[in-house]
């Protein structure tokens, strides 16, 4: 068994506003969203950096299969919680770690944002220290892994992104409603789509498994990318034999 993937491309609409686009201020909550969320994911990056020994860290267990206590490493939702219960103020931690204060650099950030950093900050933490393990173990001078860049596409989980696809009538009455950074404030905005009946076919197709989206916001253009999966049995070859 194998798997395939594809993306499907959802441009928003970025013309001019007396065309159906989104206006002005709607196209800078994008550069700002995504702007932010990279700085929180750099804010992750560090602490976990920082905190390395918690990505090494192993636990007990019983194994049932074994029949014995094993180790293991911590998995990513392990990590999540224990990396939201010192940095991020609750009731039963309101005093977050010096110098580590996430609700303070970051009031207001929806937890599903939040959480999308950490597991962003995670899957680079530990794959920057397993490179720059295996790069000393081989005793090389030149080819010391760097430490990995912050910037990312921010994934839209749930909570934090609505799509209507219904048919109104006209291409511009359909909307994607995001969570989005005003600069100051977190708040829903809706946004102009362009999308065809044969996108619409191709994201819904039973065949595929969605995956979350993508943000991505260039220069010119935004758009959701979404990831698809499907599962594929590989063919079998049949080999002549020479006699």
């Amino acid at each position: 068994m194998g798997q395939a993937t594809r993306t499907s491309k959802l441009l928003l609409d970025l013309g001019k506003r007396e065309e159906g686009g989104a206006n002005p201020g709607k196209r800078a909550s994008l550069e700002a969203t995504a702007d932010v969320l990279n700085q929180a994911r750099a804010f992750y990056l560090d602490f976990f950096l920082a905190h390395a020994q918690k990505l090494t860290e192993r636990v007990s267990y019983y194994s049932e299969k074994h029949l014995e206590m094993l180790t293991r490493a911590l998995s990513p939702n392990e990590l999540l919680t224990w990396a939201e219960s010192h940095p991020v103020a609750t009731r039963d931690h309101p005093h977050p770690w010096e110098g580590w204060n996430f609700s303070e650099r970051f009031p207001g950030m929806p937890f599903a944002y939040r959480r999308a950093a950490i597991k962003d900050a995670i899957g680079k933490a530990r794959s920057y220290l397993s490179n720059l393990a295996r790069w000393k173990k081989s005793g090389k001078k030149a080819g010391e892994p760097g430490v990995p860049g912050a910037g990312n596409h921010p994934t839209l989980y749930e909570g934090t992104v609505e799509l209507d696809l219904e048919s109104r009538g006209k291409e511009h009455a359909r909307f994607v409603r995001l969570k989005v950074y005003t600069g100051t404030s977190w708040q829903w905005c809706n946004y102009p789509i362009k999308h065809s009946r044969y996108f619409q076919q191709r994201l819904t197709d039973p065949a595929w498994e969605k995956q979350s989206p993508k943000l991505v916001v260039r220069k010119n253009e935004a758009s959701l990318h979404f990831c698809q999966t499907q599962e594929v049995k590989a063919q079998k070859i049949v080999e002549s034999k020479q006699d």
